[in-house]
């Protein structure tokens, strides 16, 4: 013996769980709609054979008779409080949903993937970087490089807004950022630790964030302004 066959529904359905419930609450609401007619037309049938249904002359004629209807009438009822108990049960399982609690999403895994810099000019040890920022511009985006082989992982844009300048970092998914170090100044870096950088953000480490600006006053540079952008990059897995 085989087993059977379920065939494919066309066209497919897609609903979310508290969809699910609602169809199944009206599913029991429906089933009760239609018992409470059967209910209905049984006591019409007791009314018509007593003849105290108006507009109908139907009467029973002998005891017997009244007695027969009398036991059809109790066999229907009873077949609707089966189906009552069973609606029952339906409705609690129902409300066993509600109060089962949904697990919370586990939170994101991330590694260490090292360090990224605004891509520019090499300079010092490491992957460090820098780049310029002229006189003339107001605004300038680079790629936030992560490695020796600047695999980009999000931006470095620049802004320029009366006498500050506005650096923002940003990563791509999968990548975050969980520190950030940054150089303005009228002369290019010399020093390519980060952590000598006069800008930094957090102080330590503590969390995560996928973007973070830095507000600089640069109304002391006239000319070219050096900007070298470092983030300590973190990618989910």
């Amino acid at each position: 013996m085989s087993f059977p066959t379920i065939p494919s529904i066309t066209p497919s359905i897609s609903i979310n769980r508290t969809q699910v419930i609602n169809l199944l609450l009206a599913s029991i609401a429906l089933e009760e709609l239609g018992l409470a007619h059967i209910i209905n037309a049984e006591g019409e049938k007791l009314q018509a054979v007593l003849g105290t249904l108006p507009g109908l002359s139907v009467k029973a004629t002998s005891i017997s008779g009244l007695l027969s209807v009398n036991r059809e009438v109790r066999r229907t009822l009873q077949t609707i409080i089966k189906n009552q108990m069973l609606l029952q049960f339906k409705l609690e399982d129902i409300m066993d949903i509600f109060s089962t609690p949904t697990r919370p999403p586990s939170p994101p895994i991330f590694v260490d993937a090292g360090s990224a810099w605004g891509v520019g000019i090499e300079y010092g040890t490491g992957n460090a970087q820098y780049f310029t920022f002229e006189s003339t511009d107001t605004e300038k985006t680079v790629v936030l490089g992560l490695g020796a082989t600047n695999i980009p992982v999000g931006t470095v844009h620049l802004l320029r807004q009366g006498t500050n300048l506005l650096v923002t970092f940003t990563t791509d998914f999968p990548y975050v950022m969980n520190q950030v170090h940054l150089y303005v100044g009228a002369t290019a870096p010399v020093n390519s630790n980060p952590g000598s950088f006069p800008y930094k953000y957090p102080p330590a480490p503590d969390g995560y964030f996928t973007t973070y600006t830095f507000t600089v006053d640069v109304s002391g540079i006239p000319g070219t302004i050096y900007v070298a952008a470092h983030a300590h990059i973190l990618q989910q897995v």
